[in-house]
């Protein structure tokens, strides 16, 4: 009987153990699996509080770049805006000029136009001439010395760009009628005398030639003393 007692102690002893060590295996597995619960889920949870982050970066990062292109953008329509408002001021400075210098072209042909027919053109005489070459030869009583800029003892100067020079071709335009301009000088030369000359000219428009004799008056400057219409040019 105490046999069957001890065997009986053993087998319950045993059962004992083996519930133990199950009880044991199914705590660690909790303790495992709720472990791996709370990692996983702190992973995730900062995973997801990293994300709005992440995405509020890229967001930023977008609007930055938005923001300088349109900056960029302003400034390069502003940068237009400014060379295209300094060319058309330039243009109109340019504009504004040549305006300025036709109109002063227009004035000095004017004047010469003026100076031309302060004489009464119904006194101008037309006499005959023995030269072949000579289609008519016109005096005015009225011809006046054209003035001058030079003073003391005269030397007439026959190099272009001269006073002297100058004033002969002034005188030459007042006796012909042909403004300076439109006048193409062919010759100037001395006329059998130190204070006489004798141009050679033309219209640019007509091609008409004339020669001009000019006498020097001390003071007032050279005065034509007739003008001869030319059948050709004869210094051409």
């Amino acid at each position: 009987m105490a046999k069957y007692q001890s065997r009986l102690d053993k087998r319950s002893k045993k059962n004992t153990n083996k519930l133990l060590n199950i009880m044991i295996a199914i705590v660690l597995l909790l303790i495992v699996v709720v472990g791996g619960t709370i990692v996983l889920g702190g992973g995730d949870e900062k995973a997801t509080t990293d994300a709005p982050k992440n995405s509020e970066t890229k967001s930023a990062d977008k609007n930055d770049k938005t923001t300088k292109e349109k900056d960029n953008s302003v400034s390069m329509d502003e940068k237009d805006d400014s060379k295209d408002k300094a060319d058309d001021e330039q243009k109109d400075e340019d504009k504004k000029k040549d305006d300025e210098k036709k109109k002063d072209e227009s004035s000095d042909e004017e004047q010469d136009s003026v100076e031309l027919d302060g004489e009464d053109q119904s006194k101008m005489k037309v006499e005959e001439s023995d030269d072949p070459n000579v289609v008519k030869t016109m005096v005015h009583p009225d011809w006046k010395p054209i003035g001058t800029e030079q003073t003391g003892e005269h030397v007439s100067v026959y190099e272009e760009g001269t006073v002297d020079w100058q004033e002969k071709i002034k005188a030459t335009s007042y006796a012909t009628g042909i403004p300076a301009g439109n006048m193409t000088v062919w010759w100037m030369e001395g006329n059998g005398g130190p204070q006489k000359s004798m141009a050679t000219v033309t219209a640019k428009d007509t091609q008409t030639p004339y020669r001009v004799y000019l006498q020097w008056i001390d003071g007032k400057g050279w005065q034509p003393t007739k003008v001869q219409e030319l059948k050709e040019n004869d210094k051409d």
